[in-house]
């Protein structure tokens, strides 16, 4: 975590941190010299998910059939940028829901925000307050098909399938931001950032449509 660029403070219990008041951020002295400024910063969270891990499913009876595709990844951290806009209001913007009933004030000291001061520019420095765990198990796609049989070839020829299809129907996760399964961040080009080091980073990207979708297999 780090604050602005070092200074010169004094305070009289240490460490000392540049804009601290009560109901702002406090940041950790990483290298415990007394002041929290930019020397303090450090490596937090991490894109890489420890496993990932994809199900697929199937069943059939008679003439109907079954197919569903589960996918997950575990363990990685996403950075969400969009904290800036709705939480500390980057620019003039929607905020979220919850700002005003869980931010600090001296009634409510262990908020889930910071004090809502707009003369703060301390508490929105780059902190492990964007971190989150993008963890998640989405179910990418679940089909319901029924072969047509010979007795209903007047409508359509016998071996035809006709299936119900929905992508995206169910996504399990703790993470409070739009979509855990991030795209590539589209930020410096058409072909998107495909840096290793910007991967996990939320800048608000579209979530995932929700598809329902029929259809017909036949041959002619």
């Amino acid at each position: 975590a780090h604050t602005a660029d070092p200074v010169t403070l004094v305070c009289a219990t240490p460490p000392c941190q540049d804009g601290a008041a009560p109901g702002r951020f406090k940041f950790k002295d990483v290298n415990g010299d007394g002041i929290v400024n930019a020397a303090d910063r450090t490596i937090i969270g991490n894109p890489h998910p420890d496993f990932t891990a994809g199900l697929d499913l199937g069943l059939r009876r008679g003439n109907w059939d079954l197919n569903a595709t589960l996918f997950g990844t575990f363990g990685n951290d996403i950075f969400e940028n969009q904290k800036e806009f709705y939480v500390f209001r980057e620019f003039e913007t929607n905020v979220r829901k919850d700002l005003l009933k869980n931010s600090w004030t001296p009634e409510n000291p262990n908020a889930k925000y910071p004090r809502i001061d707009r003369n703060d520019s301390f508490s929105s420095a780059i902190s492990d307050f964007y971190v989150a765990d993008g963890s998640y198990v989405r179910l990418r796609n679940v089909q319901l098909g029924y072969t047509v049989p010979s007795s209903f070839a007047r409508w359509l020829p016998a071996g035809s399938r006709v299936y119900l299809q929905g992508e995206n129907l169910f996504t399990f996760t703790g993470y409070e931001g739009l979509d855990p399964a991030l795209p590539t961040a589209n930020v410096f080009g058409a072909a998107g950032d495909v840096r290793d080091q910007y991967r996990g980073v939320d800048r608000g990207s579209y979530p995932s449509n929700r598809v329902f979708s029929i259809g017909v297999v036949t041959t002619f």
